[in-house]
């Protein structure tokens, strides 16, 4: 599969802005099986600097400054992507017993030892750890361990997208069983963690499928979230708990960090007297 993406993210505000500081994570990059043949990014105004940088994590991040006044702001990052490389079935290491990939096992494993942790937005906890309970028992293997987890987590958890804010506490999400994409991920990240694995959240899209005798809507589709489940070596099983299923040509990895706080598509600071702003957003994930 190729895909042609487009993100376009556009501000309008109420009075001028006389500086703007943006960091992008829309730019994807190999890895996950996927293959970047070309990517951008542009704004209008024109930033008076421009320049892209790998994160802590990898990542590739484009950093945006704005020293024009503005009162609207459109960046926008278009790439295709071939993603026929990315896994369409559990890898081999899913077959063993899942106590095998725990963090503890290899403490030498920075990787692991990191994304095994609390971070801001997803905190271990017995709750989380007594739910992953029931599909992690004593030596099943991790691949049917886990898809019993994230089966489980889309049949329990609504998708509501009044439910839940970016900001609102795992324990509340988990309370309610209902929230966004976002949410999901945390709920199964944190589930994982609080049993000993280590896992990651992953930004970026997700083709849709429009209904029987529906056609696609140019921009109707949207930035997701979901999960990687550490293997070693920069190995990783991505797996959707909003979809129920392997996150595999279909998707599109731009961004993995610990948590939503570590990858958000666009975050930023700016200089001005506006009391209301518009925010609007428009993807496209288009078959080539």
């Amino acid at each position: 599969m190729i895909y042609e993406v487009s993100h376009v993210t556009r501000y309008e505000y109420d009075a001028p802005v006389s500086a703007s500081y943006a960091e992008v994570h829309q730019l994807p990059r190999d890895l996950d099986g996927q293959h970047v043949v070309r990517r951008s990014l542009r704004a209008d105004p024109m930033p008076d600097n421009h320049r892209e940088r790998h994160d802590y994590f990898g990542n590739l991040a484009a950093v945006l400054s704005i020293h024009e006044d503005h009162t609207t702001l459109v960046v926008t990052a278009t790439s295709v992507v071939d993603t026929s490389g990315r896994a369409t079935e559990l890898p081999s290491e899913a077959v063993v017993p899942w106590e095998r990939h725990s963090a503890a096992t290899r403490p030498r494993d920075l990787v692991a030892a990191e994304f095994a942790l609390d971070s801001p937005l997803v905190m271990r906890s017995p709750d989380l750890a007594d739910y992953a309970a029931a599909s992690f028992r004593p030596d099943v293997a991790l691949g049917d361990a886990l898809v019993d987890l994230n089966h489980r987590i889309h049949a329990d958890f609504a998708f509501d997208a009044k439910a839940t804010e970016v900001d609102t506490p795992l324990t509340e999400v988990f309370a309610l069983r209902r929230g966004v994409c976002q949410d999901f991920a945390h709920v199964l990240i944190g589930c994982l963690r609080s049993v000993g694995l280590a896992a990651c959240y992953v930004s970026g899209y997700l083709e849709t499928i429009p209904p029987p005798g529906r056609q696609r809507l140019v921009g109707a589709d949207r930035t997701h979230a979901w999960v990687g489940v550490h293997l070693g070596d920069d190995r990783w099983i991505g797996i959707d708990p909003t979809n129920d299923q392997l996150a595999g040509p279909r998707y599109v990895t731009t961004a993995r960090g610990r948590d939503y706080g570590d990858v958000p598509p666009l975050k930023g600071v700016i200089f001005t007297d506006a009391e209301t702003s518009t925010l609007t957003v428009s993807v496209d994930v288009a078959p080539q």
